[in-house]
């Protein structure tokens, strides 16, 4: 007796096993964020954790400086002339700034561990997800906060 199988399960074999693959990747190497445009090049786990973490330095910086405006928008915002309220908005930014690092340290770290299996992946992926989070943050303090 010959037992094939019947055409639509040869041909859907691969399919299935390209879906499968494609349902195991984990959620911080989304391709719609920033960092997948990124080290595209890299051949390695550590070359793509190396370009990785030389662009969250840069993506660091880029956030800072975003910040560093915002806090000089608040001085010289015409709309609040009371010095102590601006000192007020400019805690209250400070306190959020804060608050946010903390929710993307936690965001990216173990947890991003965990999404990776503790894998060789995780080394590069977080500074992907830091990354990402960081040119988030910078576009919405520059888009709350634009020069008058």
């Amino acid at each position: 007796m010959n037992h094939k199988r019947p055409r639509l399960l040869q041909a859907s074999a691969p399919v299935l096993a390209g879906l499968l693959a494609f349902l195991a990747v984990p959620t911080t190497a989304r391709a719609d964020q920033p960092s997948a445009k990124l080290c595209l090049t890299e051949t390695s786990t550590p070359g793509t954790t190396a370009c990785m973490t030389r662009a969250l330095q840069e993506a660091d910086a880029k956030l800072n400086a975003a910040y560093r405006k915002a806090m000089s928008v608040i001085d010289h915002d015409d709309r609040t002339p009371d010095p102590d309220a601006r000192a007020l908005w400019k805690t209250r930014l400070e306190r959020a700034q804060r608050a946010w690092i903390a929710f993307r340290d936690a965001d990216c770290g173990d947890l991003t561990d965990s999404e990776w299996a503790n894998g060789s992946g995780a080394n590069a992926a977080l500074p992907a997800c830091l990354y990402d989070k960081t040119v988030q943050r910078t576009a919405d303090l520059l888009s709350r906060y634009p020069l008058h």
